[in-house]
């Protein structure tokens, strides 16, 4: 691990330069001194864990899956769940890293950085574009603080709940991960504020973990702390006008300091009164709401790096799930995909 020194830090996105609306507000906080893996968690730390009881093993039945090659001990394991990733930091007495630390390593604290080499494109700085799979870990120079992949690579799971800034929740139905991976090839993937989720059950090629701790919970900026996690604190937060923030949101001046409904929780910010049930959205249900309309625009990048699938179409509406499923249904496959659309090619 590398220690990183925290101190004050701005996170998120202002909303003339973010790619998703869930970059913003930004928001202040600050961070204790904490530790980062200087790699992703590799192939031969995670097979050692599970010859040893301590984990269950990744998935290895898809060729990407990096545990179905035991020859290539230093690449990033992959291919397993946010509760496996979660349970092998645990065996090393620590974590995965909140969404803040993870930005915060990423960007190289408060000197911002747009990837966590600087401003370059991330040719010759990142393990992208490279359909045959993720690389070995350090194939390319360390970012930040010394870590290596931080963009590229795998994507990296984080400990948090896909919520709205600037607080995270207790609970939730996604886990955020972070960093962009192997097989993007568009530089809006890459950047270091992206944000990104999957179910804690969920897995994929695409995604990994490296885990972090904080070496002395008696240093916490905000005075208290559980067995592993300084609590967090929001110290200023990017409002529109008239709105201001108020020490825990953005709200009007004549607002109480929560809504309605909410009661103020040491770091965790405005939580329900009453607990909520968590639902899951239809996926069925919402694939009715997708709509697909032709491309041709891009025809040509779909015979480049598509083959046969060198039709291009955009599906919209709906949720991203839902339009995975339904353009997947038509044998197709994203080439982008941004706020509210898939860009596909198909046969």
């Amino acid at each position: 691990m590398s220690l990183l020194p925290g101190g004050l830090f701005w996170v998120g996105s202002d909303p003339s330069e973010h790619f998703s609306s869930d970059e913003s507000p930004r928001f202040r906080t600050q961070l204790p001194p904490f530790c980062m893996d200087q790699t992703e968690v590799t192939v031969g730390a995670y097979a050692e864990c599970v010859a040893r009881g301590a984990c269950t093993p990744a998935v290895s039945s898809h060729s990407h899956c990096t545990a179905a090659h035991p020859d290539r001990p230093n690449y990033p394991i992959n291919c397993v769940t946010w509760l496996q990733a979660d349970e092998f930091c645990a065996t090393r007495d620590a974590r995965l890293p909140t969404e803040v630390e993870w930005e915060y390593a990423a960007r190289g604290g408060d000197r911002y950085l747009k990837y966590p080499w600087g401003s370059e494109s991330p040719d010759d700085h990142a393990c992208w574009k490279h359909w045959e799979g993720s690389c070995e870990t350090k194939s390319y120079p360390a970012g930040a603080f010394g870590l290596f992949d931080m963009s590229g690579n795998v994507w990296e799971w984080t400990e948090d709940w896909y919520a709205a800034y600037p607080w995270a929740t207790e609970t939730g139905y996604a886990k955020v991960y972070r960093g962009g991976g192997w097989s993007r090839r568009f530089e809006k993937w890459m950047h270091t504020r992206l944000r990104d989720r999957a179910k804690p059950t969920d897995q994929g090629a695409h995604l990994g973990f490296r885990c972090a701790s904080v070496p002395d919970l008696e240093r916490c900026p905000f005075g208290q702390a559980d067995d592993k996690h300084c609590f967090a604190g929001v110290l200023d937060m990017q409002c529109t006008p008239p709105n201001a923030f108020n020490g825990l949101r953005c709200a009007k001046p004549d607002s109480g300091r929560c809504l309605e409904g909410r009661e103020e929780r040491t770091g965790r910010g405005c939580v329900l009164s009453e607990p909520e049930t968590a639902l899951l959205s239809d996926v069925e249900a919402e694939a009715k709401q997708v709509q697909r309309v032709p491309a041709p625009e891009f025809n040509a990048d779909c015979r480049s790096n598509f083959g046969a699938r060198n039709r291009a179409y955009r599906y919209s509406g709906g949720t991203h799930k839902a339009r995975n499923l339904v353009s997947s249904r038509a044998g197709c496959k994203n080439r982008d995909v941004g706020v509210g659309w898939n860009s596909t090619c198909c046969p």
